[in-house]
């Protein structure tokens, strides 16, 4: 018995060289080579030849055929069998299978068709209509196989889209729980510094309101700074976070520039002053005096790259600079650059300068110290001012980090009158010895604009040596930290000179002296000028040299934001409600300076007992506090009295993060303060909400009727 002549293909040769595999099942090999002789010019037919049907199962297994072509009686096995047998097997189940009859028999076709047959021909066919079936069938089968293949694929896509969505919503469920925990976070650190910080800085702002020495309105202006600074790193982090959620905004206010630049650097000065280095700043004449942007954005670029300069610094100075941009001049913007004599940066390390959580390397972070937000805040921050930042640095020689911001000039600016000529100092001659280069230049640029004639030099030595050819000098600015000589020294080595007696001296330091220092005192020492130079506070000790009217040494404060005639002028029943006890002494004595008496509680709780007792116009309400936290508070208030009969509330929390004046608001509190307390911030809401409930009769304000019983017996928890 001859082997079934077969030709087996590799899947990937069929599909390449052909569309159509069709395997001949037939024991009679004149029709086998008559089916080939009908397919021979079909390049796109393979034909494969089984003479064993038993043997047939196998092939197909082999060959994958896109039609089959089985005779349907042969003497090993019939047809129908053979053809149920295709379809029981799962290689074969799908594929197109055509009946090869020798008669056209309506039964035997019925047969056929029932056992699984696809169609039915009476060999030998037509060459035509034979290639035209087995086309057709193999075309139908092979878009049936892409079809399935293509659902196949869909739904493996649909079932790792549908698990990639659970994990995505999965992922989001735990990034909202993240966001939420870190929100609360940030949230409740706020509120709990910010405590500490309405006390420090409340209690500052009632000192300056009280006569003090300029030594003593010096510590306190450092003390109030200083608490803005840090009031200033808590909102560093609570912009960081409103800087990556896209959600800070930015204020436009008219500010004075030079003080801008002034309050920045003398915030950092006692850290350079510890560390013998020269803090300077410098505006060109062409920058305007005034400018309308956000002052506070603004400042804490300038603190942050300050600061930065600083702690890079062992030695030699650090100097900020303020000019027009020279990019383009008519663009609006002010260019500044904070240069310093530090470490410097590698030039292949700096694009790691403004990156969140980064610094140069770990040694310096271990070595100086920071968290590496700093220049990632003033970047994002420039940016959204309109400008950018960039670095300039040589290693081992210093930095110079420079940043642009977009200004408008202040509409309502008046020039700058402080520094006209003054008759008292106009022509007088002055020798100044200073030896950082940039003070030098300040000096003579400043002592120029008075009207005095000016004469800088670096060393005592060169002091002497002027002051012994030339004694027409009127005053001498002394630098209490020459390299070779202190400046108190000096001062007394001057004293002794012939000629030098009637000398007016002036000392240039970095650290405060005591009032009254007998050292000074007996040097002749008439005023200090301290660092960073500052051009009112440089007129101001000149004038007091000079000007003998000018001696006396006690100042009345400045200005006051105080109003202590409103509580008459507008008079109010006033609730403070914080579970604090340094800030209920904050808030009743703020009050106090603005004419009124206010009563105290701690919770809310006791807020709702105290309204029931007696009659307030106005609430302060904290937030956070025990047994009934300040919101339910409201609520409560709005339930149990109609709104002609309720207090006006007044949020006054730390919780100052995005969303909490709305939910304070939503709450039914009226308007929202938060801390540190500004005075004119609470001047403007007693204003905004007095003006409305006022009443005449409460000019009995002051005098509690015999009958009230006062809120200091309520029940405390």
């Amino acid at each position: 018995m001859n082997k079934p002549e077969t030709h087996v293909t590799e899947p990937n040769r069929l599909q390449s060289d052909h569309s159509t595999m069709v395997l001949l099942i037939d024991d009679q090999a004149t029709v086998a080579r008559a089916v080939r002789y009908l397919l021979a010019e079909m390049p796109d037919i393979d034909l494969h030849y089984c003479h064993d049907p038993i043997d047939a199962i196998r092939v197909a297994n082999e060959i994958k055929p896109t039609v089959i072509l089985q005779d349907w009686v042969m003497p090993s096995i019939d047809g129908i069998d053979l053809l149920q047998l295709f379809r029981a097997n799962a290689a074969t189940a799908e594929t197109p299978i055509i009946v090869l009859s020798s008669e056209e028999n309506p039964q035997i076709k019925s047969q056929a068709f029932a056992a699984g047959a696809n169609d039915y021909l009476v060999k030998l066919p037509d060459k035509i209509e034979l290639i035209a079936r087995i086309r057709y069938h193999s075309r139908a089968y092979l878009n049936a196989i892409q079809r399935d293949e293509a659902f196949r694929s869909l739904r493996e896509s649909q079932q790792q889209l549908s698990e990639s969505n659970t994990t995505l919503i999965s992922l989001n469920q735990q990034l909202e729980e993240a966001t939420r925990a870190k929100a609360e976070f940030l949230a409740n650190t706020s509120h709990e510094i910010r405590t500490p910080i309405n006390g420090v800085i409340g209690m500052t702002s009632l000192l300056l309101n009280t006569e003090l020495t300029d030594e003593q309105r010096g510590f306190m202006e450092t003390i109030r700074i200083s608490g803005e600074s840090l009031l200033t790193i808590i909102n560093d982090i609570l912009d960081f976070s409103k800087i990556e959620s896209g959600k800070i905004d930015l204020e436009e206010q008219p500010f004075d520039l030079r003080s801008c630049v002034e309050e920045s650097i003398e915030l950092l000065a006692p850290k350079a002053a510890e560390k013998k280095l020269d803090l300077a700043y410098e505006l060109d004449d062409p920058v305007p005096d005034t400018v309308s942007g956000d002052v506070t954005r603004l400042r804490q670029i300038l603190v942050n790259l300050v600061g930065n300069a600083i702690k890079f610094t062992a030695e030699g100075e650090v100097v900020v600079k303020v000019s027009t941009s020279e990019e383009d001049p008519h663009a609006g913007l002010l260019h500044f650059c904070v240069t310093d004599t530090g470490i410097g940066i590698p030039e292949n390390k700096r694009e790691r300068l403004f990156k969140s959580f980064s610094q140069v390397d770990s040694s310096t972070t271990r070595q100086y110290g920071g968290t590496g937000l700093g220049l990632a805040i003033s970047k994002r921050l420039a940016e959204l001012m309109g400008g950018r930042v960039w670095v300039e640095s040589d290693p081992g020689h210093g930095s110079a980090f420079h940043f642009t911001i977009r200004f408008k000039p202040s509409p309502n600016a008046v020039p700058v009158r402080w520094h006209p000529i003054n008759p008292h100092l106009a022509g007088k001659r002055v020798i100044a010895v200073e030896h950082g280069t940039m003070n030098q230049s300040i000096l003579t640029r400043w002592l120029a604009k008075f009207g005095m004639q000016c004469v800088v030099v670096a060393t005592s030595q060169e002091l002497l040596s002027r002051l012994s050819e030339d004694q027409s000098f009127d005053c001498a600015i002394l630098d209490c930290h020459l390299p070779d000589m202190d400046g108190l020294s000096l001062a007394e080595f001057l004293r002794k000179l012939p000629g030098a007696q009637s000398l007016h001296i002036l000392l240039l330091t970095s650290v405060h002296l005591r009032e009254r220092n007998p050292r000074a005192a007996a040097a002749g020492i008439l005023a200090s000028v301290y660092k960073p130079i500052r051009p009112k506070q440089l007129l101001e000790a000149l004038r007091h040299a000079f000007d003998p009217q000018r001696t006396s040494i006690r100042k009345a404060p400045s200005t006051s934001v105080f109003d202590p005639l409103l509580g008459s002028r507008l008079p109010l029943r006033i609730l403070v409600a914080d579970d604090n006890r340094v800030n209920q002494r904050v808030g009743q004595a703020l009050l106090e300076k603005l004419g009124y008496r206010s009563e105290v509680v701690s919770n809310g709780l006791e807020v709702l007992q105290a309204l029931e007792l007696q009659r307030f116009d106005i609430v302060f309400m904290d937030v956070q506090m025990p047994e009934l936290d300040g919101c339910s508070a409201a609520r409560e208030i709005h339930r149990r009295w109609s709104e002609e009969d309720r207090p006006r509330i007044i949020a006054m929390t730390g919780n100052a993060m995005l969303g909490d004046r709305e939910k304070c608001l939503e709450a039914g509190m009226d308007d929202y303060i938060s801390k540190p307390i500004r005075i004119v911030d609470l001047r403007a809401a007693l204003e905004r909400w007095g003006r409305e409930v006022a009443q005449p009769q409460l000019s009995s304000y002051f005098q509690h009727d015999s009958n009230t019983p006062p809120l200091a017996k309520l029940p405390h928890s």
